[in-house]
């Protein structure tokens, strides 16, 4: 039993130090905020490509490939958006709050945290499967998100599908891990001064992404929508885990799988679907908000999940 608690807090509780550690050195002046724009750059653009590039390089391609995987991941994301948004709107009239309160609620933080939580929870194995979510949920949540707050908006920002699907297309992550599946498949093997380039590279972006992560956390403050915060953080960091672990070992799937669905349902709403929110018009209160709760209150439901799924031999 203690020797679960102690894996399980050693899988979730590095990630958040290093969160908390930009937090403090922001607040603490050693990091600007200009520091922390140019480092999310640096990982969304570099490190983390190159790190799903050289994970999905080293992959049997038949792993990546994994049809009933993807198809889980995808529909219980999309069905996870739909019933949010249905069941929200029933209780939410204030449009611009509604379309803040479902896009926390369903939208996760893959890139930044889902990446090597994953990979502390399961090692190099769940990297294949991190870069399944990478290249085919991740654009499922920008096209979910811009219909949702494209519908919510009372402002005149609106985002045409051909922005979307181009928007798609450049994305670095899916780019890396495209241009590892290809030069996989074709067998070239890299030289190692390239080799050892790419882990330099790659062993850059978890620490980065971290850092920026918690650097660029602002609290909003109180007000009289905290209480909708405060319920989609629930609903993102603790019933969604509890659903999609559920349904996935019903289904079948097991060990690294339900690792990955963990982490699908479980990892906290992510900035960038903060700042879609305050694009196109939405609560920005009420968005900001659920970052940093659904970031406080993983910390602690992503240990507990974990030991239980330890303790119940699911991981």
């Amino acid at each position: 039993m203690l020797e679960n608690f102690i894996f399980s807090l050693n899988a979730v509780m590095p990630l958040f130090i290093m969160i908390i550690l930009g937090f403090v050195l922001t607040r603490a002046g050693f990091l600007t905020n200009d520091f922390i724009a140019v480092g999310n750059k640096f990982v969304f653009y570099v490190f983390l490509p190159v790190s799903l590039f050289g994970s999905v390089f080293h992959t049997d391609t038949g792993d990546f490939l994994d049809i009933p995987f993807i198809a889980f991941a995808v529909g219980a994301s999309f069905v996870a958006f739909v019933v949010i948004w249905v069941v929200s709107a029933f209780f939410i009239k204030d449009k611009s709050i509604l379309g803040a309160f479902a896009n926390g609620g369903f939208r996760g933080n893959l890139a930044f945290l889902g990446i090597p939580l994953l990979v502390n929870i399961t090692g190099d194995a769940g990297m294949a499967r991190a870069a399944l979510l990478i290249t085919f949920v991740l654009p499922l949540y920008n096209i979910c998100s811009v219909l949702l707050l494209a519908t919510c908006s009372e402002s005149d920002k609106k985002i045409g599908i051909r922005t979307i699907a181009f928007t798609i297309i450049k994305n670095p992550l899916i780019i890396g891990v495209i241009v590892g599946v290809v030069l996989s498949l074709v067998g070239l093997r890299l030289p190692y001064i390239a080799s050892r380039t790419v882990d330099y590279t790659a062993s850059m972006a978890t620490p980065m992404a971290l850092i920026c992560l918690g650097g660029g956390i602002r609290f909003h403050g109180f007000d009289k929508k905290f209480k909708f915060a405060l319920i989609a953080s629930f609903v993102k960091v603790a019933v969604l885990p509890i659903i999609f672990v559920s349904a996935a070992y019903f289904l079948g799937f097991r060990d690294v799988d339900l690792a990955a669905f963990l982490v699908l349902g479980g990892v906290p709403s992510a900035i960038a679907g903060y700042v879609m929110v305050v694009q196109m018009g939405g609560d920005g209160y009420t968005a900001g908000t659920i970052v940093v709760l659904s970031t406080l209150l993983s910390a602690v439901s992503l240990t507990v999940f974990i030991y239980i799924m330890r303790v119940l031999g699911l991981l």
